[in-house]
C-alpha cells in the first residue's frame, strides 16, 4: 500500500470513527449484564438455520453434546428446539417485532416450549414494541438480555473498545453477525457455525417485472420454502443493488469478526459443509 493510499484508509477510518461516536450515544443503550452460565468454560456452537443444519446435527450429536449451544430467529418453531435444549437465543430479524404473524411464531413457540433456563438477546431496537414482551415473561424459564445492533466502524481499537462494551458491532445485516459478535464478549473459546450456508447468490432471479425473488431455504423448510421478495424493515421489497450491497457487508463483517476474535486470544470455526463464508477457519466436526 502507498503513502497516499494509506493517508487516504486514514482519514476514512477517522471519518467512520467520528460518526460511530454519534451514532453510539444516540441509538445504543446500556447493554443487559451477560448472563453467567454453569458451563462458560465450555465450546460454544451457534446453530445457524441454514440448510444443512439438519444434516449436521444428525452426523455430529457427539460434538454437540459437550458443547454450549445459541440458537437464532425461527429455530423455536423446529422440533430440534426441545431436542437439542439450548441455552442462549438471539434474534435480530425487525419484522420478529414488527410483522404479527412472526412475532407470534418465534416469540409464542419460545413461550409454549421453554421448560429449561434460557437466556434470550433481543436487540435494544425491539422496546419500542410492547407486544413481545408480554409473551415471553409468561415463561419464567426465559431471561430476557439486551444487547445494542448500532453499526460501529472506524480505528480497529476503537471497534474493538466499542465490541467488548456491548456498544454496537459489524453492521448487522443478518443474525449471525450479532451472534458472533455476542459469543465473543463471553467466555468461550471457541466458537462454531453450524448451518452457516449462506449460499442465496445461485437463489437469486429477476422476474420479467423486474422483481427481485431470492429463494432463502432453512432447515426447518427446505423441502416447502418457496422463492420470494426480500423485505425491507418498511416491508418494501429491496431491489437487487440492495440485496448484494447487504451481502457485501455481511461477508466483510466476518472478517472485521474474525480480526476481533483474534485479538481476545478466541477463534471462530465454520463447520457448515458447503458454506459460502470464506473468512473463518474451516473444520469436519
Amino acid at each position: 500500500m502507498g503513502k497516499l493510499d494509506k493517508i487516504v484508509e486514514w482519514g476514512g477510518n477517522l471519518e467512520q470513527t467520528l460518526l460511530s461516536l454519534v451514532k453510539i450515544p444516540l441509538l445504543s443503550r446500556r447493554p443487559s449484564r451477560l448472563p453467567s452460565l454453569p458451563d462458560d468454560d465450555k465450546e460454544l456452537v451457534i446453530l445457524a438455520n441454514g440448510p444443512s443444519l439438519s444434516s449436521t446435527v444428525e452426523q455430529s450429536r457427539e460434538f454437540l453434546s459437550d458443547k454450549a449451544l445459541l440458537a437464532v430467529n425461527l429455530f423455536a418453531t423446529s422440533p430440534l428446539f426441545c431436542e437439542l435444549r439450548p441455552e442462549l437465543y438471539i434474534i435480530a430479524d425487525p419484522l420478529f417485532w414488527i410483522v404479527d404473524d412472526k412475532r407470534e411464531a418465534v416469540f409464542g413457540s419460545l413461550a409454549r416450549k421453554t421448560d429449561w433456563p434460557l437466556h434470550l438477546f433481543v436487540p435494544a431496537r425491539a422496546l419500542s414494541d410492547p407486544l413481545w414482551r408480554p409473551i415471553v415473561e409468561k415463561n419464567p424459564n426465559i431471561m430476557v438480555h439486551i444487547y445494542n445492533t448500532t453499526p460501529v466502524e472506524g480505528f480497529f481499537t476503537f471497534e474493538k473498545w466499542a465490541y467488548r462494551k456491548g456498544l454496537g458491532m459489524p453492521r448487522p445485516h443478518n443474525v449471525l453477525i450479532p451472534a458472533i459478535a455476542t459469543a465473543l464478549r463471553m467466555p468461550f473459546k471457541k466458537i462454531y457455525l453450524a448451518g452457516a450456508d449462506h449460499s442465496w447468490l445461485p437463489e437469486i432471479t429477476v422476474t420479467d417485472d423486474n422483481e427481485v425473488l431470492m429463494h432463502q431455504k432453512h432447515f426447518y423448510d427446505r423441502e416447502s420454502s418457496k422463492a420470494d421478495t426480500v423485505k425491507k424493515e418498511n416491508l418494501d421489497s429491496a431491489h437487487l443493488h440492495t440485496i448484494l450491497y447487504h451481502m457485501h457487508v455481511a461477508f466483510k463483517a466476518y472478517f472485521t469478526l474474525k480480526e476481533y476474535a483474534s485479538s481476545l486470544g478466541k477463534e471462530v470455526i465454520n463447520i457448515t459443509p458447503g458454506s459460502f463464508i470464506d473468512a473463518f477457519k474451516r473444520e469436519k466436526p
